[in-house]
């Protein structure tokens, strides 16, 4: 603690925070207090998404340095500011939605916050969860934002919940069903929920393609489906043996690879849904398929971003599940001292999912 302006003492934090592309410093920061409307939770865990090492390495235009990043929160209730009506308690452990709506659009009218056009986001616009301790905003827990987690979740888990909640809004468009065949383009964090998530669906098989052998033995290991190896080229034909020459009824992209989007519509069958789910870099966007393929065999194809309040409920879950190996997802974890150290694992593409204890 130190002298404030008027001679209170301001309480100090821990924080990474982060000033310009590749400098992060885990310096003092003021606790944050609750104002009217607002909730500050004491941060037990924050996972690291793949935005958040983007956002490390080049920056990003909604997160303003100096700014702490962070944005798959568990936490426990420290302080609630007064008029909140949001049906939770101090004490008590929960997650974060990370989209703030806006509150007056047609999409937030009709609850679809992540389609909202002027939406604001914990993590980005708002300080996250890279810290001891964070504020939610009264939007935000007004939204319906901070969700208890039940006590049959453990903690590490419920900080899988925001990126499966995002796999979930994915999965409503393309309706697994039992016997479905199923392919999936990456094995990072995504690409694995996606298959947990088909897998138990009762999807058979479940394919699982990339390029690093490390990322497929998890695959394999978690007993998730079986694996193609596309390093090297000729994907469609490597794939297509390994289906034995059958195609499938449900592709999802979970990466960031062009070809995959033009790959997928070439090896899913007639009427099948396919998950553009995976974003491609805004300066190459343009793909050339051949949109027959689409027109004659009526395949549908979709497009995913983010996640609503219904999804973070459905992940909750889906995490309590102990026949799903989500336990076996977080293979990094790192104090928050070693931030750099966590987003180094997670540029070289180690492991599964890297988590930060914040507390």
């Amino acid at each position: 603690a130190r002298e404030g302006a008027a001679g209170a003492r301001e309480i100090r934090i821990k924080a990474a925070v982060s000033y310009r592309p590749r400098e992060v410093r885990i310096e003092p920061a003021p606790k944050p207090s609750a104002g009217p409307g607002e909730v500050v939770l004491r941060v037990l865990r924050c996972s690291v998404c793949g935005t958040d090492k983007r956002i490390f390495t080049h920056g990003q235009k909604n997160v303003v340095p100096p700014a702490i990043t962070g944005h798959e929160i568990v936490g426990t209730v420290q302080e609630i500011g007064p008029g909140v009506d949001a049906g939770i308690a101090v004490n008590q452990n929960v997650v974060v939605a990370t989209v703030v709506g806006c509150g007056k659009c047609i999409y937030c009218e009709r609850k679809q916050y992540n389609l909202c056009d002027s939406f604001t986001a914990i993590g980005y616009d708002y300080a996250g969860g890279f810290a001891e301790y964070v504020k939610i905003p009264a939007a935000a827990v007004a939204q319906g934002n901070v969700i208890p987690t039940p006590d049959s979740v453990p903690t590490e888990r419920a900080a899988l919940v925001e990126p499966l909640s995002c796999c979930l809004n994915g999965e409503e468009y393309v309706a697994a069903q039992p016997g479905d065949r199923a392919l999936i383009f990456g094995a990072g964090p995504i690409g694995l929920m996606h298959a947990t998530i088909l897998k138990s669906r009762g999807c058979d098989p479940v394919i699982v393609t990339d390029i690093s052998e490390e990322r497929l033995a998890y695959v394999r290991e978690f007993g998730l489906g079986q694996t193609v190896n596309t390093a090297g080229g000729n994907a469609v034909e490597k794939i297509l043996e390994a289906a034995g020459g059958e195609r499938f009824d449900v592709a999802v992209t979970a990466n960031s690879v062009k070809a995959t989007q033009v790959d997928a519509l070439k090896l899913v069958r007639k009427k099948a849904r396919v998950s553009f789910f995976a974003g491609v870099p805004k300066d190459n966007s343009i793909v050339d398929f051949d949109s027959n393929l689409i027109h004659y065999n009526e395949i549908s194809v979709f497009g995913c971003f983010a996640s609503n309040l219904q999804h973070y409920h459905q992940a909750l879950k889906m995490v309590a599940r102990e026949d799903l190996p989500w336990d076996r997802f977080l293979t990094h974890r790192f104090k928050l001292n070693d931030m750099v150290k966590a987003y180094a694992v997670i540029e070289a593409g180690q492991g599964i999912k890297t988590v930060i204890e914040c507390g």
